[in-house]
This record gives C-alpha cells, sequence and structure tokens, in this order.
C-alpha cells in the first residue's frame, strides 16, 4: 500500500499494531492523532527544502536586530541577503563573541536566536524591501483523510519515518523498548533522506569558486583569481 495520504497513514499504522479499525485500544480517532503528532514531528526534525520559504522585508537604520516573520520556524533562517549582499550565518553564542572581538569588523553575519534574527554590520540606512530572508515554515497538517503530507512522491521513505514514530507513540507505554527502537530508526531514517538532500543540492560547484582548499604556504595573495587561492574564505565578497 502506498503511504501518500494521511488516510494510508492511519492505515498502516493500524495494521503494524495488529489490531481492528477501531478497536478499544486504539479508536480511529487516537490513531488519527498519533500520526498528525508523528507527521509535524518528522517535518520540524530538520529543515527540509520542500517547506523553505523566502520572505521579503526592509531594514532599518540602527536595528541590529529584527522579528522572525510570522509562519517561519524559530531558528530556522538558512540564507539573508541585503541589497542584494549574501551574509554568512553564524551560531548566535559566535555571533556574539565576533561582535565583541570585532566590534568594527565589516564582515557580513547573522544569526539567529528564538522569534529574532541579527544582522551585522548594524544597517546605516532604511531601506525599501531591501532585506531577503530565507527559513523553514510550518508544515500544513493533515486535517482531513485525503491530505498529503509533504514527503508523497519525492520523499516517500519519510512516510515510513512517520508510522514509526507513530508506532513509537503507541507503544511507549506497553513496550517502552520497541518504542524507543522504532523512534532511533525513524530519527535515522529521516537524518539520512536530509544528508541525501544536502548532498543533491552541494553537487552543483558554486561558480567562481576554487574546487579545493589549499594551505597557506607561502602566506596571503594579493590576487583576485579565485581558484586554488590561499586564505581564501568562501564566504567573503569578493
Amino acid at each position: 500500500m502506498a503511504l501518500t495520504t494521511r488516510e494510508n497513514l492511519e492505515a498502516e499504522l493500524v495494521s503494524r499494531l495488529q489490531v481492528a479499525s477501531n478497536s478499544t485500544l486504539y479508536p480511529s480517532a487516537r490513531i488519527t492523532s498519533i500520526i498528525k503528532q508523528s507527521y509535524i514531528w518528522a517535518t520540524q526534525l530538520v529543515i527540509w527544502h520542500d517547506l523553505v520559504r523566502s520572505r521579503c522585508t526592509s531594514t532599518v537604520a540602527g536595528n541590529e536586530y529584527y522579528d522572525y516573520p510570522e509562519n517561519f520556524r524559530s531558528e530556522s533562517i538558512i540564507r539573508l541577503t541585503i541589497d542584494g549582499e549574501p551574509y554568512k550565518r553564524y551560531n548566535f553564542e559566535d555571533y556574539l563573541a565576533f561582535k565583541k572581538r570585532n566590534p568594527d569588523s565589516n564582515r557580513k553575519i547573522f544569526a539567529s536566536f528564538g522569534r529574532q534574527f541579527f544582522i551585522s554590520p548594524t544597517p546605516q540606512s532604511t531601506g525599501t524591501d531591501n532585506l531577503l530572508v530565507w527559513g523553514a515554515i510550518q508544515a500544513d497538517p493533515l486535517i482531513n483523510s485525503s491530505d498529503v503530507s509533504i514527503f508523497s512522491y519525492n520523499k516517500e521513505e519519510a512516510n515510513e519515518a512517520v508510522i514509526k514514530k507513530g508506532m513509537s507513540i503507541a507503544l511507549v507505554r506497553s513496550d517502552p523498548a520497541v518504542a524507543k527502537q522504532e523512534e532511533q530508526d525513524a530519527i535515522a531514517l529521516l537524518l539520512k533522506l536530509s544528508s541525501d538532500e544536502q548532498k543533491n543540492t552541494q553537487r552543483n560547484q558554486r561558480l567562481a569558486h576554487p574546487m579545493m582548499s589549499v594551505p597557506d604556504f607561502f602566506g596571503s595573495t594579493s590576487s583576485n583569481y579565485l581558484y586554488g587561492r590561499f586564505a581564501y574564505d568562501p564566504e567573503e565578497i569578493y
């Protein structure tokens, strides 16, 4: 049976639990609740490309931090540009440490903390729709039995992980060991699929960027030619 819709996922979960439909132990409403919960868990475990969206806003002179777009998941912004210039993403603690060590640096960086994102250098002018961010939105819940998961038709193995997480939830009291194993299997499967997704994205080598990292044995070069360049930072703007 294809695991495509919420109805398919529910039927498969019932089958693996080896219970009758709408049983007293697992009534239909409980099965639906488990699948919905498992699906949201699977969509939030990592940042899936299918859930990444871009949003446009404006810089404000003197403002270092900005509120997240309403439908973005917290701390999910993966890319940011201002006036078309890309900024490098930092962990928030590393961002603060860098700012402390380099208060006058012009390196373009950003970081997220909770429902806000921070930009350095602090914008010195107010722009108009010049700040573009990419982040992950919340997946739509499987409200109707015919609703299709984001994994159907492109990452169907992830729907298998939803079932495994559902088994984990259903068995957590009656068989904790099996429940733990099912969740671990689900996590491993989703992480593998996410890794494969990242590798597929990275296969296309960025233009005008070096194919390898070369140690600087002779000191930095002033050449603008980028291939094999010493002291090269692929995130710097040349």
